[in-house]
C-alpha cells in the first residue's frame, strides 16, 4: 500500500497548512501575551495612580488640619491675646481702645487671612468683653452643641465635625457642613485668673478641603469618613449645603482600596471604589494595540494569498493547457508569467509549443501549401495552355503582321503587335514563380499600352514605384491581374473616361501595393461575397468559381508571405474599386525569402 506523503497534498493545501501553523498560530499567540501584559501593566499602573491619588488626599487633607491646629498654637501662645481677653474693661471705650491695641501687636488678622481658615472665633468667661469680630463671651455659646461636646470629650484640642443648619440662613455664613478645631487658652492663667475660661474654635474651609477631594480625577468613587460621618466624597453634586451621610452609608467590603490615617487626633479612613474595566475597554484606550493586531494579522494574511494565487493559479493553468496538448491543440499560454520558476515553466512551454507548431507547418502544412501553389501554377498554366492554338503560328503571324506595318509605315501599329506579342510570350511562357516589381511594372506597362491603343483617350493610366522597392521579389502577375479586372470589369463597362493609378511604395517593415480604378464598380452584394471568399480562401475554392483571377492571385500573395498578408478591397458602384496590398519586408527581400531563394536555386541547376 502507497504511503500518503507531503508530496501528495495539493499545493494550495500545503500553502495553507504553512500559513496556520507558522504565520497564523504564533501571530495570535504573540498578540495574546502582548495583550495580557498590557492588560495586566494596565491595571497595574491604575492601582498604582488610585494608591497616588489616596495618598494626595491624606496628604491635602492631613496638612489642612494639622495646618489649622498648629495656627491655634500661635494664639495659644500669643500674651498679648490672653492679657486682652483676661482684662476687666471700665467702658466700651476703654475695651476699643484695648482691642485696637491688641491688633497692633497682635497676627490674628492676618492669621485669619491663612489660605484654609474660614472663621477665628475666641470665646472667654469675661463679662466686660463686647461680643464683636473674632471676639465673644464664653456664655453665648456655653448651651451649642459643638461647646458641649468639647466638653464632654475631655480633651484639649478636639476636632469636631457637626452640620449648622443656621447657616443656611444667613447669607456669607459659609457653609453648613462644619469642621472645627476647638482648644483651651488656659496657658497664661494665674492664680487670680483661676476660673476664668478661654476657649479658640477656628472653622476650616470645608469647600477649599472638598477641592482636594474633587480634583482628583479618578475612574470611581472616592469616600473620606471619620467614625460618625461621610465628610467628603467626589460624586458629582456633592453639595457643602447638604446634611452629612452617615459613615455607615458606605460599605468598606465594596472598596477597592481603603487607607486610614490620622489627623487632628481623630481617625480618618479613605475609600476608593473604582470602576471594572473590561479587557475590551483597555484595547479601546490603547488603540495601538489593536493596530498592531490587525497588522500582524492581515498582512501575512494578504501575502499568503496573493502568494499562493500567483502559484496555483498559473500552475492551473499550465496543467490545464497540457491536457490541451494531449488532444493536440498546441495554444500558447497569453499572460504575464513572471521572473520566477513557474515563469521559466511557463515560457519554456511556450517556445515548446511554437516549436512543435512550426515543426507541424513545415513538415505538413507546409508540404500542402507548396502542392496547392504548384497545383494553381499548373492550373494556371493549364489554362493558358487551353487558350492557345499553336502558339508558334500565333507568334509568326504577329511578327508578320508587325514586319509589313513597318514597311507601309504604320509605326504605332507595329509598336503595339510588338508589345502584344511580348505580352503573349510572357503570359504563355511561365518561367519562374517569383519576379521583382520592376518586371512585374514592364509586364503591366506593357499590357495598359495595348489598352490605351485600343480605347485611346478613354483610358489613362498613371503609375509610381518607389526606387527602393524596384528590386523586392512578388508572385508573377500579382499585380497585373488586378489591372486586368479593372480595365475588363470597370472601365471597358464604363462609360465616363477611365483611370487606372498603381502605386508601389514601401515602410519601416511593409511593402505596399495599391491599384485603383474609377470605373463601374462593384454592387454591395457582390462586394460582400467577394470579401467573404477572400476571407475564407482556400485553394480548393479554383475550381468552384469560374473566375479565379483575383482568388488566385490572393492565394499565391497569401503563401508566398505564410498568411502574413493584409488584403483590403474597397468599391463603390459606379465610382469604381480601390484594392490595398500590404506585404511583410522579410519576404520580398530576394535575401530574406527561403521560397524565392529556393526557386533561384532551382533555376540554377
Amino acid at each position: 500500500m502507497r504511503k500518503f506523503g507531503i508530496n501528495d497534498y495539493k499545493i494550495r493545501t500545503k500553502l495553507l497548512l504553512i500559513y496556520c501553523f507558522c504565520v497564523l498560530i504564533p501571530i495570535i499567540f504573540t498578540d495574546a501575551i502582548i495583550m495580557y501584559t498590557v492588560n495586566k501593566n494596565y491595571k497595574e499602573n491604575r492601582l498604582s495612580d488610585l494608591i497616588n491619588t489616596m495618598e494626595r488626599v491624606k496628604s491635602n487633607l492631613a496638612d489642612t488640619v494639622d495646618g489649622c491646629i498648629l495656627f491655634t498654637y500661635n494664639l495659644y501662645t500669643d500674651e498679648k491675646l490672653d492679657e486682652f481677653l483676661s482684662k476687666e474693661y471700665v467702658s466700651n471705650l476703654d475695651y476699643y481702645e484695648n482691642y485696637t491695641e491688641m491688633l497692633r501687636y497682635n497676627s490674628l488678622n492676618y492669621n485669619y487671612n491663612y489660605g484654609r481658615l474660614y472663621k477665628i472665633l475666641i470665646y472667654a468667661d469675661n463679662d466686660t468683653l463686647i461680643n464683636g469680630g473674632s471676639i465673644a463671651k464664653l456664655n453665648t455659646v456655653k448651651d451649642a452643641d459643638w461647646y458641649k461636646a468639647y466638653i464632654e470629650s475631655g480633651q484639649d484640642i478636639f476636632l469636631y465635625t457637626y452640620y449648622d443648619n443656621e447657616k443656611n440662613y444667613v447669607p456669607g455664613s459659609g457653609t453648613s457642613r462644619t469642621i472645627s478645631i476647638i482648644r483651651k487658652m488656659d496657658r497664661f492663667n494665674t492664680f487670680n485668673q483661676k476660673g476664668m475660661d478661654k476657649v479658640l474654635k477656628v472653622d476650616l474651609d470645608y469647600s477649599y478641603m472638598l477641592k482636594d477631594v474633587t480634583n482628583e480625577k479618578i475612574d470611581g468613587k472616592l469616600f473620606v469618613r471619620n467614625k460618625d460621618y461621610v465628610l467628603f466624597s467626589n460624586i458629582p453634586g456633592t453639595s457643602s449645603m447638604r446634611e452629612y451621610e452617615l459613615a455607615t452609608a458606605v460599605n468598606a467590603e465594596d472598596a477597592t482600596l481603603s487607607m486610614t490615617f490620622q489627623t487632628g487626633f481623630q481617625d480618618w479612613e479613605i475609600l476608593i471604589m473604582a470602576k471594572d474595566i473590561p479587557f475590551w475597554s483597555v484595547l479601546t484606550n490603547n488603540k495601538w494595540i489593536i493596530a498592531i493586531v490587525l497588522f500582524n494579522i492581515i498582512l501575512p494574511t494578504i501575502l499568503i494569498y496573493f502568494v499562493g494565487k500567483s502559484i496555483s493559479k498559473r500552475l492551473l493553468l499550465i496543467t490545464s493547457y497540457m491536457g490541451k496538448v494531449e488532444k493536440e491543440q498546441f495554444e500558447l499560454i497569453k499572460i504575464n508569467e513572471g521572473e520566477d520558476e513557474i515563469g521559466k515553466l511557463i515560457r519554456r512551454y511556450n517556445m515548446m509549443v511554437l516549436r512543435i507548431k512550426e515543426l507541424i507547418e513545415v513538415v505538413f502544412k507546409g508540404n500542402a501549401e507548396k502542392q496547392s501553389l504548384e497545383l494553381a501554377k499548373k492550373n494556371s498554366e493549364l489554362k493558358a495552355l487551353q487558350s492557345q492554338v499553336n502558339p508558334h503560328f500565333l507568334f509568326n503571324t504577329l511578327e508578320s503582321i508587325r514586319m509589313r506595318s513597318l514597311i507601309k509605315g504604320e509605326d504605332e501599329t507595329a509598336d503595339i503587335i510588338g508589345e502584344l506579342a511580348i505580352l503573349f510570350r510572357k503570359t504563355m511562357s511561365w518561367g519562374e514563380d517569383y519576379i521583382t516589381v520592376e518586371e512585374e511594372m514592364a509586364f503591366v506597362d506593357n499590357y495598359m499600352h495595348i489598352q490605351k491603343y485600343r480605347y485611346g483617350d478613354k483610358i489613362k493610366y498613371y503609375h509610381y514605384v518607389m526606387d527602393e522597392c524596384k528590386d523586392c521579389k512578388i508572385p508573377k502577375l500579382s499585380i497585373s491581374t488586378f489591372v486586368e479586372n479593372a480595365c475588363i470589369h470597370g472601365i471597358e463597362t464604363s462609360e465616363k473616361e477611365g483611370v487606372i493609378s498603381v502605386t508601389v511604395t514601401k515602410n519601416v517593415d511593409k511593402l505596399l501595393i495599391e491599384i485603383s480604378d474609377n470605373g463601374k464598380g462593384i454592387r454591395e452584394q457582390r462586394l460582400s461575397e467577394l470579401k467573404s471568399m477572400i476571407t475564407d480562401a482556400d485553394s480548393s475554392m479554383l475550381s468552384e468559381y469560374d473566375s479565379t483571377g483575383i482568388l488566385n492571385s490572393f492565394l499565391r500573395l497569401k503563401m508566398y508571405s505564410d498568411g502574413n498578408i493584409k488584403f483590403d478591397i474597397d468599391s463603390k458602384y459606379d465610382k469604381g474599386t480601390d484594392i490595398t496590398i500590404e506585404l511583410p519586408l522579410t519576404y520580398v527581400n530576394n535575401e530574406a525569402n527561403p521560397i524565392t531563394s529556393n526557386k533561384e536555386d532551382t533555376s540554377d541547376d
